[in-house]
């Protein structure tokens, strides 16, 4: 019977003990990942198997091994009696793999062979297993009697798939934690033996400490968040390109590719953490390095909906995003079009997802399989939805087990919330929080107020303000009480968490008794009062002016720049703006770029945000003629009315906020769309005064409720 290295030790401690062992212990004690102790748990179920003995598993207690003592012993001597340490299949792939990416050299099969102490038979076997990997990743694996084994591709794919393995193996929380402890077995002399340790060996562990902390000077300086998962890729993608750099390797990218990056926001925080990089490791990064640096953090990004009108690239997305909530709405008969939480958390993960796979950049989703599982209807019904809307972009699994999680957030409904406040952790703070924030307010409806954190955030959070903190992921650093918990939220750790609750509530309850007996004042302070009355002033000034410049004109023009000119010419005289002719450019510039007409209309938004912007615009022209238009997905529309959005460069946020959420009205369902489409002036200003007023009653209600929560 084989039994691997990690197995024989998880059953060294299970059967030294009759207690039970956590995984998160048994994980601290082999030095490996807790997914890694997941998969060898059902080796060892096979192994107990074998001598009548059974694994007892307890939802937040651990594992047990229960069966006869008698049984105990024969397996502790036959474990006993094993002298040799031999690799799982799955280990035996993992070190083929690291050492062929490695090379740039053919490998001897019979090197190999000896490394892992298996036969040649056993390693051309692997081989197969590894090629097929491989070929996922789109390397080739070159296999000649008398040459050896080689990995051929780019260099670009190879730190891919370097990068992709660590992911695999490794969770955010694990990852940086793993690596500070490996760093502290080398100095104490240990020598690096078991596959997770030889994995880690892939970057160079001082390097990767140094790099993090130079991608997290930078991450200041960045306007939008970075997702957790997604900054890890790129510390470790940096680390790789700064080793390989030095080795002499050029990672090459196409260059009308790297025209197009160089236009982006995101290329000049490239070019940023590019000279810190040549400074302190003293090399060249050449522009093809900081184009793949641009895509990195083009694909992590976080984006919070105010910044719909922002970018150009966002608003395609919006749509999209419209339609894949019309389309669970329609067949699951559940009310989701007028989920802003639903359509802010689809946005903010479809806009990096998509750049991400149309740059052949992968995402690793660890609760892919749990979220097929317990979900299976709805992730049948998104992947479907997904292969219908998104069309031409291939979509992959663990993209579609995100999206569920958002939609199974949104599904799990609201319940009434009481006065309990929570902070629920996990690796990004979006999708798999917002699942567990969901499952939270269903099983516990006294919560008032749940706020979903990042594994980076955390360390930036009052924990004072909360009753209790919540996590899908270890908190290493922190010192305080917290619950880890699973993000579909088993019984046990629902009661747990109202134990917690229950214990929190009797010593609020005794401080508040405490403090009645002294004179209260309000709860808001005069600059918290004074700083909602400047919001109410922004909003108020930015949706009157709106209103008030609102206008639908009729032309039989056929000349789209002519229609621009004589618009902006127009509000140039009314004094909303300034320099009509450089605005007209900035609207042309940005159609040029990525498309104005709005997929499946007849409409087009020409927006821009410029110098000499005075009020935010929002009017529309109705055109006598269609004329055909490029449309933001690439496809062409017969454009009969044009939507023009204008604001000012340095516009407030609430300003912004206004235009986008008009943005958002317009594609808010097929009723939306021919209103706009179709109605006269009157009946559009009513809506929009209407909608607009709702909206800046419920945000101001929403800053109201943060002085006093």
């Amino acid at each position: 019977m084989f039994i691997s290295a990690r197995e024989r030790r998880i059953l060294q401690l299970l059967l030294d003990s009759n207690e039970f062992f956590t995984v998160k212990g048994i994980a601290e004690e082999l030095e490996v990942s807790e997914r890694t102790v997941h998969r060898d748990l059902a080796g060892v179920e096979g192994i107990l198997t074998e001598y009548d003995l059974k694994l007892i598993k307890k939802a937040g207690v651990g594992v047990q091994i229960d069966g006869e003592e008698l049984k105990r012993s024969e397996l502790i001597t036959y474990i006993f009696d094993l002298d040799i340490t031999e690799y799982t299949q799955q280990e035996r792939e993992t070190l083929i793999l690291c050492k062929l990416l490695e090379s740039a050299e053919p490998i001897k099969l019979v090197g190999l062979a000896n490394d892992l102490r298996v036969t040649v038979a056993t390693v051309s076997n692997d081989l197969n297993k590894v090629e097929e990997w491989l070929e996922k990743m789109q390397l080739s694996l070159i296999r000649r009697r008398g040459y050896g084994v080689q990995v051929e591709g780019t260099e670009a794919l190879k730190r891919h798939a370097m990068s992709t393995l660590l992911a695999t193996e490794f969770n955010d929380s694990d990852f940086f934690t793993l690596i500070k402890q490996s760093i502290q077995k080398k100095s104490q002399g240990t020598l690096l033996e078991s596959a997770s340790e030889r994995l880690l060996g892939l970057v160079d562990r001082d390097k990767l400490l140094k790099v993090e902390k130079i991608v997290d000077e930078v991450n200041d300086e960045l306007p939008y968040m970075i997702a957790d998962s997604a900054y890890i890729g790129l510390i470790v993608h940096l680390t790789l390109a700064v080793e390989r750099i030095q080795k002499g390797e050029k990672i090459e990218i196409d260059n009308d590719y790297l025209i197009t990056l160089k236009s982006t926001k995101e290329f000049n925080f490239g070019r940023l953490i590019g000279a810190k990089l040549e400074s302190f490791f003293r090399i060249h990064i050449p522009e093809a390095e900081i184009g793949y640096i641009t895509m990195h953090l083009r694909g992590a990004k976080l984006r919070n909906t105010s910044d719909y009108f922002l970018e150009e690239t966002n608003y395609p997305i919006v749509v999209k995003a419209k339609e894949l909530i019309r389309y669970v709405e329609e067949r699951m008969h559940a009310g989701l079009e007028s989920n802003d939480s639903l359509l802010q958390g689809l946005v903010t993960h479809l806009g990096p997802a998509t750049h991400r796979i149309r740059q052949n950049m992968t995402i690793h989703n660890p609760l892919l399989d749990k979220i097929k599982e317990d979900y299976s209807d709805l992730f049948d019904l998104l992947d479907g939805a997904i292969k219908e809307i998104f069309s031409n972009v291939p979509i992959p699994e663990e993209e579609v087990g995100f999206l569920v999680l958002h939609f199974g957030s949104a599904l799990e409904g609201s319940y009434e919330k009481r006065d309990v406040s929570i902070l629920a952790v996990c690796s990004s703070g979006i999708g798999t929080s917002k699942m567990l924030a969901a499952r939270l307010q269903q099983e516990l409806p006294e919560i008032h107020l749940i706020k979903s954190a990042s594994l980076f955030d955390f360390e930036d959070e009052d924990k004072e303000n909360y009753d209790l903190i919540v996590s899908t992921i270890p908190l290493p650093d922190y010192e305080g009480q917290y619950i880890k918990v699973d993000p579909f939220l088993t019984e046990e750790e629902t009661h747990r968490i109202r134990s917690a609750i229950q214990r929190n509530f009797l010593t609020k309850k005794r401080k508040v008794m405490a403090e009645e007996q002294k004179v209260t004042f309000s709860s808001v302070t005069k600059d918290q009062s004074i700083s909602w009355f400047r919001k109410a002033e922004l909003y108020s000034k930015a949706a009157s002016a709106i209103l008030k410049q609102f206008r639908i004109f009729e032309s039989t023009n056929l000349n789209v720049e002519s229609l621009l000119e004589q618009e902006c010419e127009r509000l140039e005289r009314d004094e909303v703006l300034l320099d009509s002719s450089h605005i007209v450019t900035a609207l042309l510039e940005r159609e040029e770029r990525s498309g104005v007409g709005i997929p499946g209309t007849s409409l087009a938004l020409f927006h821009t945000r410029a110098v000499g912007v005075i009020n935010p615009v929002f009017t529309i022209v109705r055109l006598m003629k269609p004329i055909n238009r490029k449309a933001m997905d690439g496809s062409s529309i017969e454009m009969d009315t044009i939507l023009l959005q204008l604001a000012a460069e340095e516009s407030s946020s609430e300003a912004i906020e206004i235009m986008s959420f008009i943005s958002t009205l317009i594609i808010e369902s097929e009723q939306t769309i021919a209103l706009f489409s179709e109605s006269d002036q009157e009946t559009i200003e009513l809506y929009l005064a209407n909608k607009i007023k709702n909206h800046v009653e419920k945000q101001l209600e929403i800053k109201g409720d943060d002085y006093n929560g």
